[in-house]
């Protein structure tokens, strides 16, 4: 099973879109939310987002629903509560660029139809959000990370977002970004990590205590164009990987397929013209899983398959889809 389709066509008003995320509602609903405006950093960037229903023919026009006038606004991410509120972090730049951001966050008790005014999460410079949130029992756990210095870093809460703490940074040598984070069977974290520098592979950490400490960023063998990436585990148990296949160019756009062994033995190329197809953002609503991501900086693109798809894919014994461990040879 796949389909795919453009959540909205290029806005005249705002004809930049990028770094999209999503969630799915109480009620099957999906919401998609990005940063769009005139340009990356300029003062009239919003959040927008746009619905899609259970049945829905497709996406509902563009709403904004986090705006600062004469601040551009980015990164966001969703975190939908048990009872029924739904949260949204995004960073405000408070100069001229992403170094000066300030982290937000805002929410809403209508399914994101409405929202409180945003308020700063921390009064911290440069600290921004990508990936979505990880909640264990009793405990938040947000990626994050430091534009400032290129290393990212977890921030926690574990008493339901009153508070928040950072734990340490992870460092890596040309800096990482985009902490990714899912939960392996036996207790421990998993993170994926954006490069840093002109481009070159995904780190990788885990954490065995619920992500108070990481251990030290190791090299994968995957390829990245120091751009964003996606990791979820599947219901199946089953690791899933939205990345671009690239040391240098934000294209082709593909997707794999690994068990906690981290050997990518599946992948399915999404997109693979001559242009960005970059930040993509991965969720599972029961066997569906869905994608959406940046497509020429002109607009949100979203596509919908299942993992019998990405089975069916390409078999790779190549070291450019390993992730720390390398299969046998023989492993199919």
């Amino acid at each position: 099973m796949f389909r795919s389709e453009p959540v909205f066509a290029q806005l005249d008003d705002r004809p930049m879109a990028h770094c999209a995320t999503l969630t799915a509602l109480a009620d099957g609903t999906l919401l998609c939310a990005w940063f769009g405006g005139s340009y990356e950093t300029a003062p009239d960037v919003a959040i927008l987002a746009a619905r899609r229903a259970p049945g829905a023919p497709g996406w509902s026009s563009p709403q904004v629903i986090a705006a600062v006038p004469g601040r551009s606004l980015g990164q966001p991410v969703f975190l939908p509560r048990p009872d029924g509120t739904l949260w949204l972090f995004f960073d405000v730049i408070m100069g001229v660029d992403w170094t000066s951001a300030v982290p937000h966050w805002q929410h809403s008790r209508d399914g994101g139809i409405t929202w409180d005014p945003p308020a700063p999460l921390m009064e911290t410079l440069g600290l921004m959000f990508r990936s979505k949130p990880l909640v264990l029992p009793g405990r938040i756990i947000l990626p994050a990370y430091d534009e400032r210095t290129w290393q990212s870093l977890m921030l926690i809460s574990d008493d339901d977002g009153r508070s928040w703490r950072r734990t340490a940074p992870l460092v890596s040598p040309a800096g990482n970004i985009h902490p990714c984070v899912v939960p392996l069977s036996d207790g421990r974290l998993l993170a994926y990590l954006r490069t840093g520098g002109a481009g070159g592979v995904i780190w990788r950490a885990e954490s065995a205590d619920g992500g108070e400490s990481w251990t030290e960023p190791e090299p994968t063998a995957l390829p990245n164009p120091n751009s964003g990436i996606d990791l979820i585990r599947l219901a199946s148990g089953r690791l899933a990987l939205a990345f671009n296949d690239s040391d240098r160019l934000r294209t082709p756009l593909c997707v794999a397929l690994a068990g906690e062994d981290e050997c990518w033995r599946w992948k399915r190329t999404i997109e693979d013209g001559h242009a960005e197809y970059s930040y993509p953002t991965l969720l599972q609503t029961g066997a569906t899983i869905h994608l959406v991501y940046t497509a020429r900086r002109e607009h949100i693109h979203a596509a919908h398959f299942d993992e019998a798809w990405l089975l069916e894919g390409e078999v790779s014994r190549e070291l450019a889809y390993q992730g720390r461990h390398r299969p046998a040879a023989d492993a199919v």
